[in-house]
């Protein structure tokens, strides 16, 4: 395997992306029910238990929400990093809500820029993003507790938000997500490569405006401070972080992995059949992941 750009497309980056890849994910996409909003998709009202999918205004701008399902703790699902208009990331993970709406309830969201949510012409601190999501869940009436999916960049973010609300995230499932620990292995790979080489570009030029670096450099002050919850980690199995042909990453990466799942309790790795972006290949999995973290968070 080429190691330029392989290790920022498989964890939240993409450079190296293939004309193919990109073609691969919108696809998956739209057979998910992506692209422009239809009148499926106009506003509905809020309630505490019964089926939303509306724009939320979280101050100045508007976010969408989708939920169905009723009980406690609601898992909130936390979408990887989106290159492209076309996408609409909440609907990725509508196969695994479809299989948990009749044990918990289950929201899915898009964060700003993308989606159905609406723009904002500004660059986007990790900050920003923990705000939007704060000013989301409390004015659509979505009380805590909360167990996190969060799937590659918005692992990270899944990460930030339960350091930063301990009392209200009770578990957290990752999905081949990007994690702190990493970044203190970006010393191995060429320069170019490394998360800040594209700080700039991701704040000026991407879909999000939100830099990786920024939101890495963000969670490192969390490291060994983590709370108490269960966190289960599924790792893509056909996408290997130990396969980038940079030997000495490739021989530390799954060990720092495990030491980050290790400081929670209980921590466990999982190794799943499935590419990086695996939430339309293995629902039943991912979801079977959730009911165990739900049932250890009781």
């Amino acid at each position: 395997m080429a190691p330029t750009g392989s290790h920022h497309l498989s964890f939240g980056r993409r450079r190296g992306a293939s004309l193919a890849t990109v073609a691969a994910l919108v696809s998956a996409a739209l057979l998910l029910g992506g692209g422009t909003a239809s009148a499926g998709d106009s506003p509905t009202p809020a309630s505490a238990d019964g089926p939303v999918d509306r724009l939320v205004d979280v101050g100045g701008h508007s976010l969408y929400l989708s939920c169905r399902g009723a009980g406690s703790p609601t898992v909130i699902y936390l979408h990887g990093a989106i290159w492209s208009e076309q996408i609409v990331p909440h609907r990725n993970a509508i196969a695994i809500r479809d299989r948990l709406q009749d044990e918990v309830r289950v929201c899915l969201y898009d964060r700003r820029n993308t989606g159905l949510s609406d723009t904002v012409d500004a660059i986007q601190k990790p900050k920003d993003a923990m705000r939007d999501l704060e000013a989301l869940l409390s004015a659509a009436g979505v009380e805590p507790p909360y167990v996190l999916l969060g799937a590659s960049a918005g692992g990270l973010l899944s990460y930030l938000y339960a350091n930063e609300h301990p009392d209200e995230v009770v578990g957290m499932v990752l999905l081949d997500a990007m994690f702190p620990d990493e970044l203190s292995l970006e010393k191995y790979w060429p320069r170019e490569d490394w998360y800040q080489s594209f700080h700039a570009d991701d704040q000026c030029c991407t879909l999000e405006r939100l830099s990786h670096w920024k939101v890495m450099q963000e969670s490192q002050r969390h490291i060994g401070r983590e709370p108490e919850i269960p966190v289960t980690y599924l790792t893509a199995g056909q996408d290997p972080r130990d396969q980038t042909g940079i030997a000495e990453y490739d021989a530390r990466i799954m060990s720092v992995l495990a030491g980050y799942v290790s400081r929670f309790a209980p921590g466990e790795v999982i190794e799943v059949d499935a590419p990086h972006f695996m939430e339309p290949v293995v629902p039943d999995e991912i979801a079977a992941a959730v009911r165990e973290v739900v049932d250890r968070a009781a």
